[in-house]
């Protein structure tokens, strides 16, 4: 039996993750597409994008002016205040879309919203080569208490700023200093703790009523070498904490579900990606983080 698909009308799909204070952020607007659809989703270059705050500021750019071949359209010198704001897109021939988010509390170890840990040396273990070349590694005990608000849920997420990757290490082989660092959940399968794949870090929910976030247990591994000792024991551990809204956190779960499936029932309902833009396409996602130093003599 032949069954018609509807026809689709391509909407405005965009996709924008933005912190309070950055160099550089990048909006990315493309056309939907239904799925008989030969030439697919579109980038649209047109794109106009107008960020307001409830007191009614705004931040207008966008179209060919911001556009950056193979990033998008590009704002810089941000500098965003806390609170409600709203994120409009315009394009021609298309229907305009908006977007809302609250600004979470901005993260640091110190203040009103503040995390805390502690940190101890495990293991390390110097080696030289034939050539003079000092090669560290450490294993590191981190424990970590992250804020917790009685009337408000809270999401985080947690990443190590200098990963492993096979491509980077091979540029930066023949480097004068270099190095990575691995970060792991010292409970293995930790139901607070959940890796995120498209994010590069562990993503942590608060429980409500529960003060599930104190002493989080983690394990960090760092692999360092350079020409001398005392340059390559200076090379600091540094992980990003940060503060991220729950539609953000929805986003990256629903996203990260639909590359990883779990398996299931033949029939099993699809797994759809979350959205709050109007359109039903996207997302627009504020954070605050924080930059981690760990440093051992």
């Amino acid at each position: 039996r032949d069954i018609a698909f509807p026809e689709h009308d391509p909407q405005i799909a965009v996709t924008f993750m933005a912190r309070p204070v950055a160099d550089t952020l990048v909006a990315r607007a493309h056309s939907s597409a239904g799925i008989l659809d030969s030439i697919g989703s579109k980038r649209i270059k047109e794109a106009i994008y107008t960020l307001e705050e409830a007191s009614g500021s705004s931040i207008t750019w966008g179209g060919e002016a911001d556009w950056v071949q193979g990033l998008g359209h590009v704002l810089t010198d941000v500098d965003l205040a806390d609170g409600n704001w709203t994120l409009t897109v315009e394009a021609p021939e298309f229907e305009t879309v908006t977007a809302a988010q609250v600004m979470p509390p901005r993260i640091d170890s110190t203040g009103s919203y503040a995390y805390a840990y502690t940190a101890a040396l495990e293991d390390e273990f110097v080696d030289e080569d034939e050539f003079g070349n000092t090669y560290l590694t450490r294993t590191i005990d981190l424990s970590l208490t992250l804020p917790d608000r009685v009337d408000a849920a809270d999401y985080f997420l947690v990443r190590a700023q200098k990963t492993f990757n096979w491509e980077e290490f091979e540029e930066e082989e023949g480097a004068e200093f270099g190095g990575y660092v691995v970060l792991n959940p010292r409970v293995e399968d930790d139901p607070r703790i959940v890796w995120n794949q498209l994010c590069g870090g562990y993503l942590i929910q608060d429980i409500d009523a529960v003060e599930a976030l104190n002493g989080l247990p983690f394990q960090l591994f760092q692999e360092a070498w350079g020409p001398d000792l005392e340059g390559v024991s200076a090379e600091p551990v540094v992980l990003e904490v940060c503060a991220i809204s729950a539609e953000m956190a929805q986003y990256y779960e629903r996203l990260d579900l639909i590359d990883n499936p779990s398996g299931g029932p033949l029939f099993t309902e699809p797994v759809l990606a979350y959205s709050n833009v109007s359109s039903g396409y996207g997302c627009f996602g504020l954070y605050t983080s924080s930059t981690l130093p760990l440093t051992f003599e």
